[in-house]
C-alpha cells in the first residue's frame, strides 16, 4: 500500500482526522522516507492480490513505541527515582483498576529487567576503569558537555580523549567512559592539562 492509499484509508475512517492511531507493534511516534533496499526489504499487497516482497523505489518506514520501548526510553540507571518517575508517565483514561495495574506491572517488569542489564554493564565498566587507572590511563572531556544548545549532547560519553598506559589514545565510548563518569568515584578536573577538556582523575579516598 502507498501512502497515498493509506492517507486515503485514514481520511475516509475519520474525516476530521481527530482519533487516535492504533497498530500492532505500538504507539505510531514517527515516519521516514527511505530507498526500498536500505536496512532491509519492504512487503505490500499488490492488486492482484499477491504478496510482494521487494527493495525496489522508495518506502516510508513507520517507527512506534511500545510499553517496552517507551520504559527503556525514559530508563536513567542513575536516577534513584527513575521508576517513579517513569511510572507517573503512564496515564489512564476510563480503564478498569485491575487493567491499570495490569499496564504498570507488565512496565515494572521491563523496568526490573532493564535495570539488570544496565547495572550489570556499569560494574563491569567501574571494574574496568579502577583496573586502568592502576595501569595509568587519564580520561578526558570534552567541555562542550556543557553546551545546553546539543540535543543530544554525544559529549557526556562519546568525543572524549582516553590514553592507555603507553599514551596511545583509546576509543570513547559508554564502554570506556560510563564507569569513570558516573560512578562518583572520580572527579572532573578543568586544570587545563589539556586545554578545552576536563581531566576525570580518581578520587584521593578512593585510590589504594
Amino acid at each position: 500500500m502507498t501512502t497515498s492509499e493509506f492517507i486515503k484509508l485514514l481520511q475516509q475512517a475519520d474525516p476530521k482526522g481527530n482519533a487516535h492511531v492504533r497498530m500492532h507493534g505500538g504507539v505510531p511516534i514517527d515516519v521516514a522516507r527511505l530507498p526500498g533496499y536500505y536496512d532491509g526489504s519492504y512487503s505490500y499487497i499488490d492488486e492482484e492480490g499477491n504478496y510482494v516482497t521487494s527493495r525496489k523505489g522508495e518506502k516510508v518506514d513507520v517507527y512506534t513505541r511500545d510499553i517496552e520501548d517507551f520504559v527503556e526510553y525514559h530508563f536513567d540507571l542513575h536516577d534513584p527515582n527513575n521508576w517513579e518517575d517513569i511510572k507517573s508517565k503512564f496515564k489512564f483514561e476510563g480503564l478498569r483498576e485491575d487493567s491499570e495495574e495490569s499496564y504498570l506491572k507488565s512496565a515494572k517488569k521491563y523496568w526490573d529487567e532493564e535495570y539488570e542489564y544496565e547495572k550489570e554493564s556499569f560494574d563491569e565498566s567501574l571494574e574496568r576503569a579502577l583496573e586502568k587507572v592502576k595501569k595509568g590511563w587519564t580520561w578526558f572531556q570534552n567541555k562542550e558537555v556543557n553546551n545546553k544548545d546539543l540535543s543530544p549532547n554525544l559529549h557526556h560519553y562519546y568525543t572524549w580523549k582516553i590514553y592507555d598506559e603507553n599514551g596511545k589514545e583509546q576509543g570513547s565510548n559508554v564502554y570506556n567512559t560510563e564507569g569513570v563518569y558516573k560512578s562518583n568515584l572520580f572527579e572532573r578536573l578543568d586544570n587545563e592539562e589539556k586545554p578545552g577538556y576536563y581531566q576525570w582523575v580518581l578520587k584521593t579516598e578512593n585510590k589504594k
